[in-house]
């Protein structure tokens, strides 16, 4: 469903149960159209807008989407929740959300800006204006899922701007996000306090735990000397893709060797960086490709590639194969054991 056009992730229909289920709403149409996407990828953007619209309607709340939103979990924005729960910080977290945001729609992209002592989240309306209702759950969740990554439960917005007429009472706004909000803006613009990116992540979650279990023994075996020289590069290859096409300087200084130092011991192992990094980067492919719920865009952005396109050249040139007919036959297979 929603291969093209706009779309939202399919997993935020269950933050919309959530709330149907915590406010004993039986709303059937609403909840039919729901299950329609158990278990899909994504959602038109329309359809996103139209169920918001039927439960405000069914539950006619000020400020409903920041009711809802403050429900949210880690797993109700899909694979971004669990990469944002790997963050060592609040400030990590929220640059891999501006990476991978298309992993959670692709209306508008996220501009990131910092002014003294104020960080600014926005999203420009010349790419396309939102509602205000979907306006308010990606506020409310951001600032809900803000303080379960860091434990910090009084962390506060410094200010939020709306874009649209204020509402009836906006004063309802300000009690719920504890800030203030300004209405009327030309873009919707969170503001945080500068100080809040350095709060650290301490994820327990069992579900991310075994994923990143899952990641981990799928790279046991990727490389042939498994000492502490390359098991130190493959976590921070693996840390790095995360945010991108890691450059190989990039990497020495992670690993807190100097450049040339790195290069040699690769040439004595009869290694290269490029060769590992594409070793490694096949072998997380296939691991992603056997999994249904990723989707081609989605596995790219975990691989630092910046393109589907990109990453498909490269997986031609290492299988031979696109990784769509790779996929076709490995989910092809299983389902016939």
């Amino acid at each position: 469903m929603a291969e093209g056009g706009v779309y939202v992730s399919a997993a935020l229909a269950e933050l919309l149960r959530l709330y149907l289920d915590e406010r004993r709403i039986a709303a059937p149409a609403v909840r039919a159209e729901l299950d329609a996407y158990a278990g899909a990828q994504r959602m038109p953007v329309e359809t996103w807008w139209s169920l918001l619209q039927a439960i405000a309607d069914a539950d006619p709340q000020p400020a409903i989407g920041l009711r809802i939103g403050r429900l949210a979990k880690p797993h109700h924005v899909g694979v971004l929740g669990y990469l944002a729960m790997s963050c060592a910080t609040l400030g990590q977290a929220l640059i891999r959300f501006q990476r991978f945001q298309p992993l959670l729609h692709n209306l508008t992209p996220t501009l990131a800006t910092r002014r003294g002592e104020d960080f600014g989240l926005s999203w420009d309306p010349a790419y396309g204006r939102s509602t205000r209702l979907s306006d308010e759950v990606l506020v409310s969740a951001m600032l809900t899922l803000a303080r379960s990554l860091t434990g910090h439960a009084e962390l506060v917005l410094r200010a939020v701007e709306f874009p649209g007429p204020p509402p009836d009472d906006p004063a309802v706004h300000a009690q719920l996000l504890g800030c203030p909000v300004q209405f009327g803006a030309r873009t919707l613009v969170v503001h945080l306090p500068v100080a809040a990116l350095e709060l650290p992540i301490d994820s327990r979650d069992p579900h991310l735990m075994r994923l990143l279990e899952q990641q981990a023994e799928a790279l046991l075996h990727v490389l042939p000397q498994p000492d502490a020289l390359m098991s130190g590069l493959q976590r921070a290859i693996v840390d790095a893709l995360q945010d991108g096409e890691p450059a190989f300087e990039q990497i020495a200084a992670r690993l807190g060797v100097p450049s040339r130092s790195l290069y040699r011991r690769l040439q004595e192992r009869g290694l290269s960086y490029k060769g590992v990094l594409n070793h490694m980067r096949l072998r997380l492919a296939r691991t992603y490709l056997a999994d249904p719920t990723l989707s081609l865009p989605q596995i790219a952005l975990l691989l630092g590639y910046s393109e589907q396109s990109a990453f498909t050249r490269a997986f031609k040139g290492w299988c031979g194969e696109t990784p769509l007919h790779y996929r076709r036959q490995a989910l092809g297979a299983a389902a016939s054991v």
